[in-house]
């Protein structure tokens, strides 16, 4: 029974370690994509009805079309966009970004503290928490 017990703990401490894997993953792939202003392979992450709120739970908008008609302006209009981590969380299928975008060379940063929820290997949920 003791032997059986230990079993289940390592198959489910190996199941959640390969789940932050892959949530890690997205999330940095996540951040290259924006860098990169490649809107097909930034929108390919997340769900089709994706949904953004101001935190905690203000809609801004929902769906990926909506997410490239945004995003792929901004990523036109802003051609020296940069953006980096300072912070990472990750728990559970939940990612917390403590970021700093550039939005011109020589420019100060500006800080967001963003949380994206993972479903499906796809992000589903995008809260930007105001400062």
């Amino acid at each position: 029974m003791k032997k059986l017990f230990f079993l289940f703990l390592f198959l489910t401490s190996f199941a959640t370690a390969q789940e932050n894997t892959e949530i890690k993953i997205i999330a940095q792939k996540q951040m290259e994509t924006y860098n990169a202003h490649d809107i097909d392979a930034y929108a390919a992450l997340f769900s089709d009805d994706i949904k953004v709120y101001d935190f905690p739970k203000k809609l801004r908008y929902e769906g990926k079309e909506k997410l490239i008609e945004r995003y792929g302006k901004f990523f036109e209009n802003t051609p020296e966009l940069y953006s980096f981590i300072e912070k990472r969380i990750v728990s559970g299928n939940t990612i917390i970004d403590q970021e700093k975008v550039i939005y011109k060379k020589g420019g100060t940063p500006k800080e967001f503290v963003v949380m994206y929820v993972v479903k499906d290997q796809k992000i589903a949920e995008v809260y930007y928490i105001k400062r």
